[in-house]
């Protein structure tokens, strides 16, 4: 009796996850008939071979000022378009081939996503690589090593920055004098003033911030070494200058 029940009891997450599947789809369907014909052609061609997928004047990167409003120096107008994310994504590789981190090394010490609006910079302070002396806010020579070279990438192609710190589940620290909370939000202003150091502007930065052990990541144990982490936010500017890159940041680690 008690089978047939757990049973049953199970059967709804799955409609659920039917239903919430179906919605998915279809919105896809209904943002995509939103776009234009131009656009669809280029996701098209993109999702075909993203790695190698031309890239015309409409898609305000060549010269020329397209569709998207890019003037003919690089420097865009408003939010990502298409044509970004393959630039985004050139920039992601070069910067971590740069680093000599291995990418497909599931305890890599730096990991680096690319959004909505630009790319996302994690540093994991694992004991293998670790970016700070133990239990301080203060980088060691790898790490600084890793925020210079981000902070050229920052300041050459002028994104705005959010610096989040997070800290694994058991730290002690000294009681309520100095806990989670102030190591993570020391952490993260370390890292601010190391890139204004470097030569990022700090009108450049838009936020920092500390949130102690409060959210560590999905599907992470809370004291997991892996929630010892640096989150920067890179975000696409409205004078992202993206023209430069191939030709000034690529040659380094080829």
């Amino acid at each position: 009796m008690s089978v047939s029940s757990t049973h049953h009891g199970g059967a709804w997450k799955v409609a659920y996850a039917d239903f919430i599947t179906a919605m998915m789809a279809l919105f896809m369907v209904l943002w995509l008939t939103s776009q234009t014909e131009e656009d669809r052609a280029q996701m098209a061609e993109f999702f075909q071979d993203p790695y190698n997928t031309p890239l015309d004047k409409s898609m305000g990167v060549l010269e020329g000022e397209g569709a998207s409003g890019e003037k003919s120096d690089g420097r865009r107008k408003g939010k990502a378009k298409l044509a970004d994310i393959k630039v985004l994504m050139n920039m992601a590789q070069a910067f971590m081939r740069l680093l000599n981190v291995d990418t497909a090394d599931p305890d890599k010490p730096v990991d680096l996503e690319i959004t909505s609006d630009g790319l996302r910079v994690t540093l994991y302070d694992r004991d293998a690589n670790p970016f700070f002396l133990e239990n301080t806010a203060e980088y060691t020579e790898w790490g600084e090593f890793v925020v210079e070279t981000m902070s050229w990438l920052v300041q050459r192609h002028e994104f705005k920055v959010r610096v989040d710190g997070y800290v694994s589940e058991g730290f002690e620290g000294q009681g309520l004098d100095y806990s989670a909370w102030e190591l993570s939000s020391d952490r993260s202003n370390s890292t601010r003033r190391l890139m204004e150091y470097y030569g990022v502007l700090g009108k450049q930065f838009t936020g920092v911030s500390g949130f102690g052990s409060s959210q560590p990541l999905p599907f992470v144990p809370p004291t997991d070494e892996a929630n010892d982490r640096i989150s920067i936010s890179l975000i696409l500017s409205e004078t992202f200058n993206s023209l430069d890159f191939e030709e000034e940041f690529d040659p380094l680690v080829k």
